[in-house]
């Protein structure tokens, strides 16, 4: 059971991380709205603290790898909306 939750833990932080880089990512988005209902399926209520936390670490790790590379912005605008203001 122990081996199933960090299993868990490992993919549902990965698609994470992977989702942070690429926003596109078709298969890391439907691992994160399924695997959830997967983990409360077999390994109960549990299951969600440990996606939450995983969440949270892998969208950590890829927003750093994203700040290393370039500049993180948080804007509503796109590049030319902003020059048309």
């Amino acid at each position: 059971m122990l081996i199933a939750y960090i299993g868990l833990f490992v993919v549902y932080g990965l698609s994470h991380y992977w989702i942070t880089l690429n926003k596109r990512d078709f298969f890391s988005t439907v691992l994160v709205i399924i695997l959830p209902f997967v983990g409360m399926y077999y390994l109960g209520w549990r299951a969600l603290f440990c996606c939450l936390l995983a969440a949270y670490l892998g969208t950590k790790w890829g927003l750093k790898k994203l700040q290393r590379k370039q500049t993180v912005r948080v804007s509503f605008y796109e590049d030319d909306e902003e020059a048309k203001k």
